[in-house]
């Protein structure tokens, strides 16, 4: 019920935005341009990331019909992977002058954090159809010259690309799935202790004693020690090199 009265309400602000769109005059056929689809497909998204991207809901916000979007888009496919594009080129990272390469890092994870909370219904699609985005590589290109500076080349390069960013994304996938009534520590302690009478006495014994400290950490928290083990692993891998153990 509830829900049901949220997307009524969802509708109607964007049957307000299309109303605004048509007094506004901008949305004829000749006047409508793909930019402008595709900014109102990132906002719808950015309003409400629960919602599933329809041509139907970007052309009623746009003040047009469905049809008027296929002069700029082909499909529904299309107009995802444009938002993926611009949603990835909205991703900021902007190297930290005179900072070392695990400021760099750390805040090369925060922004995909950032970027992937706003458009989280995108996170998907930034490996769709068996290729990467052009904008996603882009920003991989920006964590290699960091990590480059912090001491590595080849294979131990390589192996660092691919585990950051799935390392950091996984934690940042599973913290979006969290359901509503585990928003907190507080929530996912609670949860936890509710399941406990179910465990046979070691089981429960093993888990009693560490539940108290689930709660001192935040879920901001949680996602900052994902970046601190991510930072010692290539602290290693940098060990490693340097030493002349790590592969070619």
């Amino acid at each position: 019920m509830y829900r049901m009265a949220y997307v009524m309400v969802s509708d109607m602000a964007e049957t307000a935005r299309a109303r605004a769109a048509r007094t506004r005059g901008r949305v004829s056929r000749g006047t409508l341009t793909r930019d402008e689809i595709l900014r109102a497909t990132v906002e719808l998204i950015e309003a409400d990331p629960s919602r599933r991207i329809t041509m139907e809901r970007v052309a009623r916000a746009l003040g047009t019909r469905p049809m008027s979007l296929y002069t700029h888009v082909r499909n529904r496919d299309d107009l995802v992977d444009g938002a993926v594009d611009r949603s990835l080129r909205d991703w900021s990272v902007v190297p930290l002058p005179d900072a070392g390469w695990e400021a760099e890092v750390r805040a090369w994870c925060s922004s995909l954090r950032e970027v992937a909370r706003r458009h989280s219904p995108l996170i998907s699609e930034m490996t769709r159809n068996g290729r990467f985005q052009p904008a996603l590589l882009e920003k991989v290109a920006i964590l290699s010259r960091s990590l480059r500076r912090a001491g590595l080349e080849g294979r131990a390069l390589a192996d660092a690309l691919r585990w950051i960013p799935q390392t950091i994304l996984g934690a940042i996938t599973l913290e979006l799935a969290r359901p509503d009534d585990l928003q907190s520590v507080e929530d996912e302690a609670a949860a936890i202790y509710g399941s406990l009478g179910v465990l046979d006495a070691d089981d429960r014994a093993e888990l009693l004693d560490v539940l108290p400290y689930f709660s001192e950490r935040s879920l901001d928290d949680l996602f900052e020690y994902s970046v601190d083990r991510a930072l010692d692993g290539i602290r290693s891998q940098v060990a490693e090199a340097s030493t002349g153990r790590a592969d070619p």
